[in-house]
């Protein structure tokens, strides 16, 4: 699938038309936007936040082994609308891989903070 056709299957997946409770599902799904987007921008954060970061991560793999691999957010979102969405274009667990690697980073930026992303782009 190319990027255009993920980004739009991403799109029709998050906010689909003919559903019931679309206002809720719809804001479900703004939320869940938001939740990528905080781990999307996590490893740019100040090596002070990377505790919290690790523990939103850290929570969202739990959710996952809880689910059968699956996210809370899709889940809900389903189950309000009473259809079956899968927004993802890659498997849950190259994102699960994708997490853990940035626990591991942000593990890094606690012990040696001057290699943070955030310190090397401050001090530029």
């Amino acid at each position: 699938m190319n990027p255009y056709q993920c980004y739009l299957h991403t799109w029709y997946s998050l906010f689909p038309q003919n559903i019931t409770n679309k206002k809720y599902v719809y804001q479900i799904n703004i939320i869940h936007i938001i939740g990528v987007l905080l781990i999307q921008v996590g490893p740019l954060l100040p090596p002070k936040f990377m505790p919290y970061y690790i523990i939103y991560l850290a929570i969202l793999l739990s959710s996952y082994a809880l689910l059968n691999n699956k996210c809370f957010m899709t889940v809900l979102s389903n189950h309000v609308s009473h259809n079956n969405f899968q927004p993802l274009c890659f498997t849950l667990n190259n994102a699960q891989y994708i997490m853990i690697a940035l626990i591991f980073y942000a593990i890094l930026c606690i012990i040696y903070p001057k290699y943070s992303l955030f310190t090397i782009i401050a001090s530029s």
